[in-house]
């Protein structure tokens, strides 16, 4: 058939860049995840922190 290999050809080309699309679609979901949970993960390290802040003076308070 004349025109067949053309025809393979952008069906390949076709197949790539959806491919990519999906990959970057991927890569932009795992990063927006990974910001968040990064985020989150300072949020509970900060609140920790100022709850042993909170317990020193605490203790510090019924010492002194």
């Amino acid at each position: 058939m004349p025109g067949s290999a053309t025809a393979e050809i952008y069906f390949i080309v076709a197949m790539m860049i959806l491919i990519l699309i999906i990959c970057v679609v991927a890569v932009w979901a795992f990063f927006r995840t990974y910001k968040k949970e990064m985020r989150e993960r300072a949020q509970r390290e900060a609140a920790k922190e100022n709850a042993a802040a909170e317990k020193k003076a605490k203790v510090e308070k019924d010492a002194g």
